[in-house]
């Protein structure tokens, strides 16, 4: 079976691991000082739910960075992006979707 790599263009870094948003999110509440109690409850958010985020067992949602973007002043569509950027590189590492899209690339290269 072959093994098929993506080819990634100069300027498109890859991070070995993917990073979730949540580990940021933990770094700049300790820089700040504030537990993730403490800032569950600014934000509006159960704990445990906020919790999950910091985790990376949850993602960031619209409506969570938002509230964060309002406690922080750190820009909603920043954390939307690294939670997209995050899934993209936990999906491309993903063995069954890749063996699907090696599938699709197969059939439409055939048209």
């Amino acid at each position: 079976m072959e093994t098929t790599r993506k080819i990634y263009a100069p300027n498109e870094l890859v991070c070995a691991e993917a990073i979730h948003p949540g580990e940021m999110l933990k770094d700049e509440l300790q820089a700040r000082g504030l537990s993730q109690r403490k800032f569950a409850g600014i934000i509006g958010m159960p704990y445990t739910a906020f919790n999950e985020i910091i985790n990376g067992k949850r993602p960031i949602t619209t409506d969570t960075a938002l509230k964060i973007e309002a406690a922080t002043g750190i820009a909603a569509d920043l954390w939307l992006v690294l939670q997209t950027d995050y899934n993209m590189q936990t999906a491309r590492r993903d063995n069954r979707l890749s063996v699907i899209l090696e599938q699709i690339r197969k059939a439409v290269a055939v048209l």
